[in-house]
């Protein structure tokens, strides 16, 4: 038997659009259930879209829950189905999630060369090699820090997420008996609780890729602006 997440597009311009969307989702459930029944192979076809009727997508609350309990799905799957003549963003999320998560994504219809384009611009994560030697130990108040992946939604999974600095908690000091640790995040300054171990340490800046090292000064020279015009009389 073999699980099979199909990812479909959704999001349109008006409710009969949608439903013509959600409509066209469950026709390639039943597709690959059919697929499943001619080759002799159990297939299980899920979609979020048919799962989660009760989540409004044009709320950005109940969307982001929808991605979330979409990846809890995926991550429990066998392989990821791009169904559509197209890829909406939220399909780019699905794909790249299936990548990183190392489950196979294949097509029903849609070209490779567009399926491979999604994921053409995705960047390795960042590794506990790239922080200093035993930072662990170290207190993390105000350090760039690399959050370990696992800490990350499957759909978020990507390099620049992964890169927080540390402001307050208990967690932050290496004696401490709390875990929290409060970072705010290097490029978009989303603002997470954290625990300690979900920290690989402090990042060494000069063995980060060049888009991080960048991402870094720029933040950087904002702070060092910012306290400037603090101290202007």
């Amino acid at each position: 038997m073999k699980t099979v997440y199909i990812a479909a597009p959704y999001r349109a311009d008006t409710p009969e659009e949608m439903e013509k969307n959600r409509q066209a989702a469950l026709a390639a459930c039943e597709e690959a259930y059919r697929l499943g029944r001619l080759t002799g192979e159990m297939i299980v076809p899920i979609t979020p879209i048919g799962n989660f009727p009760y989540l409004d997508d044009n709320k950005p609350d109940e969307r982001e829950r929808a991605l979330h309990m979409g990846a809890a799905l995926l991550s429990k799957c066998d392989e990821l189905w791009v169904a559509g003549g197209r890829i909406s963003e939220g399909m780019r999320l699905e794909i790249r999630a299936a990548v990183r998560l190392e489950k196979p994504v294949l097509s029903m219809g849609l070209e490779q060369e567009k399926i491979k384009e999604a994921v053409s611009d995705m960047l390795p994560l960042l590794e506990a090699k790239q922080c200093y030697a035993t930072s662990d130990r170290r207190d993390y108040t105000g350090q760039l820090l690399i959050l370990k992946p696992s800490a990350l939604a499957p759909w978020a999974k990507e390099p620049e997420n992964q890169l927080w600095i540390a402001s307050h908690g208990f967690g932050t000091s290496p004696t401490a008996s709390g875990r929290a640790v409060y970072a705010q995040n290097l490029f978009d300054g989303e603002k997470a609780r954290f625990n300690r171990a979900d920290f690989y340490g402090i990042a060494n800046v000069n063995r980060l890729p060049d888009w991080a090292q960048k991402g870094f000064a720029d933040y950087m020279e904002q702070q060092n602006n910012d306290e400037s015009e603090e101290l202007e009389p």
